[in-house]
This record gives structure tokens, C-alpha cells and sequence, in this order.
């Protein structure tokens, strides 16, 4: 942040203030690990502002790193209040290739995960479908022969 401030102190407007010491700076991003946005949020200032401290203060950026974004870690986490996509999301890391109703294989298919008894929470509550079967099941179509 750049102040205005008149007097002994001998600033101008283009006086840069640093948002904490160059110790706490490097402290709370090398020994605590944190990241630029953790470290903006606890001293309440944005992240452009620590960005400009680490370059002022001559702190070289670690290199990063892969941090577990599953679950509850991950900053768009929704819990119990993921919506029905989002529900239906989590089983996509693995398509189905078969189809458990009239057991197909066919390659030229296309294969759904569906949901039997409207309990999209569970993950257990899901069937591999060919797309004919799945929507004969939710009731979509009902001339479907196979």
C-alpha cells in the first residue's frame, strides 16, 4: 500500500508500506508453508500486496506444489449441498463400459451412470446403463426396444 503522509517522516504518495516484516513475511510462507492468498487473508490485505512485498523484500517464490484438493480440501467443497450435477459428478473418474441391465458391451454405446432410487447422496444408490436402458429406467421413453 502506498500512503500519503506530510512531515518529518519524509513520505510521499509513493511511499511503499509493507503489509508486515520481512521475517513474519518469510516465515508465514516458507516455515508455515502458507500460500500468497492464505497469507493476504490473515493480514487482511489482498494478494497483490504480497506479492509486491515478496519482490520488495527480494524472497524468492518456492516452487509449488501439488496439494490434495479432495474433498473437504478442496475450496469449492459444498458438502450435503451439492447440487444434483455435482452429485452425479463424482462418478465420472470412471466411465462405465457395460451395461448392467441387458449386460451389453458395445463399444459404439454410450454408457451413464444411473441413479436407482433418487438417493443421489449415495454413491452406492448408482448403476452402469446403456443410454436405452437408463432412460427407459427414468421413464424418459417408453418405445425403447433395445
Amino acid at each position: 500500500m502506498y500512503q500519503l503522509v506530510y512531515g518529518e517522516n519524509k513520505m510521499n504518495r509513493y511511499t511503499y508500506i509493507p503489509p508486515c516484516s520481512k521475517e513474519d513475511l518469510a516465515r508465514m510462507y516458507y516455515l508455515r508453508q502458507m500460500t500468497y492468498k492464505e497469507i493476504a487473508k490473515q493480514l487482511n490485505v489482498s494478494v497483490k500486496r504480497i506479492q509486491t512485498a515478496m519482490r520488495k523484500y527480494s524472497l524468492i517464490a518456492r516452487n509449488s506444489a501439488k496439494r490434495n484438493q479432495q474433498g473437504e480440501n478442496n475450496a469449492n467443497w459444498k458438502g450435503d449441498k451439492a447440487g444434483y450435477a455435482a452429485l452425479h459428478r463424482r462418478l465420472y473418474h470412471t466411465q462405465p463400459k457395460r451395461c448392467d441391465v441387458c449386460k451389453t458391451v458395445d463399444p459404439n454405446k454410450t454408457y451413464d451412470w444411473a441413479n436407482l432410487t433418487g438417493d443421489y447422496a449415495n454413491p452406492d444408490d448408482y448403476s452402469r446403463m446403456c443410454r436405452s436402458c437408463h432412460w427407459r429406467h427414468d421413464g424418459l421413453i417408453k418405445n425403447i426396444t433395445g
